[in-house]
């Protein structure tokens, strides 16, 4: 079988291909936590360099964490609230769905169209509770009567490395419109502190890819996220890798254990 080849994957997109490879990886360890068939068929599927995101020192770790972390909290409130909707913001290639699903869920994974039109060339098996959303996060108008329309009593929404790669200002309109739009419900989003961006870049993969692609912004601590908007309200936070002394040499020189704390983090909020 001929492989898709990635050639309409570029700019921020093509790092939907970063998570995959990472998960995959502890998929097929052995010694995961977790076993995703579906991130390992989409990856046997794609034509692309793997190789050159071998060795990373930081990347790979992280990327387990935040899988294990996001799967934990997202199983808890699946629990919680068994007929929920979950909506996956810059979904990429996110497999959580078939992972998680308990056979009530909704589940919308809402990306760019070119992702998604990627996405559906891979042969991902249909499930209408499983919807596939073409529209940029900025088009409200495209996507949030759209979630509106399938909105459950429960709804959370997901943002797992989309985030970083926004300004200040984009955060605050995001933010806006999810808390306008969808009181009392909650989200789990990635971020990493401004003043840990650039040490982080000195060991990311990002620089290997085929189009230029930076960290923009994100919260140098949690409890910040009010200043994004008045109502959204912090229930949580969950740093990504919390084993300082475990990291490579060539880490902890650029980043102190307070930094690495703040580095990467997954954050829980509820909009009130």
């Amino acid at each position: 079988m001929q492989k898709l080849q990635v050639d309409d994957l570029t700019g921020v997109s093509e790092t939907l291909l970063v998570p995959l490879h990472y998960r995959v990886e502890e998929s097929r360890a052995g010694s995961s936590s977790y076993k995703d068939d579906m991130a390992e068929r989409f990856h046997d599927a794609i034509a692309y360099d793997w190789e050159k995101f071998h060795d990373s020192a930081l990347q790979q770790p992280a990327i387990a964490a935040r899988t294990a972390i996001l799967d934990d909290q997202v199983k808890a409130f699946v629990a919680a609230n068994p007929d929920a909707l979950i909506v996956n913001l810059g979904a990429g290639l996110d497999t959580r769905f078939h992972r998680l699903d308990n056979g009530k869920i909704e589940w919308i994974e809402l990306d760019l169209p070119a992702v998604i039109a990627f996405r559906q060339k891979l042969g991902e098996p249909t499930n209408p509770r499983h919807i596939l959303l073409a529209a940029s996060v900025f088009d409200k108008d495209r996507w949030i009567p759209r979630v509106k329309k399938h909105s459950r009593s429960r709804v959370l929404f997901v943002a797992e490395g989309l985030f970083p790669y926004f300004t200040e200002e984009q955060h605050k309109e995001i933010f806006g419109r999810l808390a306008d739009n969808f009181p009392g419900q909650e989200m789990l989003f990635q971020t990493s502190a401004p003043s840990a961006i650039r040490g982080l870049l000195q060991h990311s993969v990002l620089a290997k890819l085929r189009t230029n692609v930076d960290l923009q912004w994100g919260l140098e601590e949690s409890t910040d996220v009010s200043s994004l908007n008045s109502k959204i309200q912090l229930i949580s936070d969950f740093p990504l890798l919390t084993e300082y002394e475990k990291l490579p040499p060539q880490v902890r020189q650029r980043l102190s254990p307070d930094q690495m704390r703040k580095a990467g983090k997954i954050v829980h909020v509820r909009f009130t």
